[in-house]
């Protein structure tokens, strides 16, 4: 059931972009890889910056049952190379102190990082059987040494996210100190939660950032 209101989120998010009037426009950076959930990919691998950004629209009625949230798309440039994703979902708002809110929005992303990181066959048959390198001719040595350091590389450079589509969690803290702007804090996490796919690695992906935001 999880799995299917994520989904009918996300689609509500898209389709109703076409129709809904835009309510914020937010605009930002973050620092990429903090594992700040614990649930990351717990070495620092691809520490780096990244602009984000998101479009929010107003609350539809069809979602009143939801407790009125706010259709959204949006997603990060990743200024080093790294993974950068993009996506849409729903998000819910909390205003208190007057001028203060605590946003939690949840979506679907779809990401250009790694997957999975494969060893090459003759080191995955290493790893399957230790016994098989004794068998091993000089120029199979020497390709088993090449591969190995390029498969350890990868596993200290690359996050497995095991899976192209991911979801989205985000909470937000703003003050909005006029009608038209505000600016907040946010921390996100991205994996796939074993719930959009099974027997993948699942390393996840966290990020710590600040937007400004343009109000409707």
């Amino acid at each position: 059931m999880f799995k299917r209101f994520i989904l009918a989120a996300a689609i509500a998010a898209l389709s109703s972009t076409a129709q809904a009037q835009v309510s914020e426009v937010r605009l930002g950076a973050n620092i990429h890889d903090i594992d700040w959930t614990g649930l990351g990919s717990g070495a620092d691998k691809e520490r780096s910056t990244a602009i984000n950004g998101e479009i929010l629209f107003e609350e539809p009625e069809f979602l009143k049952w939801a407790l009125s949230p706010q259709p959204y798309i949006g997603g990060a440039l990743n200024l080093e190379g790294e993974t950068s994703h993009g996506g849409a979902g729903l998000l819910w708002r909390q205003t208190f102190a007057k001028n203060f809110y605590f946003d939690v929005s949840l979506g679907l992303v779809v990401h250009d990082g790694t997957i999975e990181v494969k060893a090459s066959p003759i080191v995955q048959s290493v790893i399957d059987d230790a016994t098989v390198e004794a068998s091993f001719t000089d120029a199979q040595r020497a390709q088993f040494a090449s591969d190995l350091a390029v498969f350890r590389q990868r596993q200290n450079s690359e996050i497995d996210l095991g899976s192209r589509v991911l979801f989205r969690e985000q909470i937000a803290l703003g003050y909005r100190w006029s009608e038209e702007w505000s600016g907040h804090i946010f921390a996100e996490h991205l994996s796939h939660g074993n719930i959009l796919v099974s027997g993948r690695p699942n390393e996840g992906l966290d990020t710590f950032g600040f937007r400004l935001a343009r109000h409707f």
